[in-house]
């Protein structure tokens, strides 16, 4: 991201959420109907549920801080005429929330892995 544009961070924030919110949300409630269901094992519902929470609002975080990044850098740099300078100084204090918040989605895949990992199998 440091070498792209105000727009690449509006894109990049814009096409990650379908991609990885929708997408990989899909994904993983598929993997914990299957692991319910077909391998008839109990999940800690308390480990899934953290994972959850920490994946989604990371996700959604980190998504809507690139878009609010590009949309402010995009409108000081087209509509301004501002210079690449000053645009990229108002970008930058959005560089450690938006790696904070991929912090904490990867934390939350992190525990949902392990959720999945640690998963007991049912007495039939």
């Amino acid at each position: 991201m440091v070498g792209g544009g105000p727009g690449t961070w509006f894109l990049v924030g814009y096409l990650l959420y379908p991609i990885i919110g929708v997408g990989g949300f899909a994904s993983i409630a598929s993997f914990l109907f299957m692991i319910e269901t077909y391998e008839l094992r109990n999940l800690n519902h308390g480990i899934m549920l953290t994972g959850l929470i920490l994946l989604f609002v990371g996700v959604l975080a980190g998504c809507v801080l690139l878009g609010v990044a590009g949309a402010i850098g995009g409108y000081t740099l087209v509509i301004q005429h501002s210079t690449v300078n000053f645009t990229q100084s108002l970008l930058s204090p959005y560089v450690d929330p938006i790696t904070a918040a991929s912090l904490v989605a990867v934390a939350g895949a992190g525990v949902l892995m392990y959720g999945m990992a640690t998963a007991k199998a049912t007495k039939t």
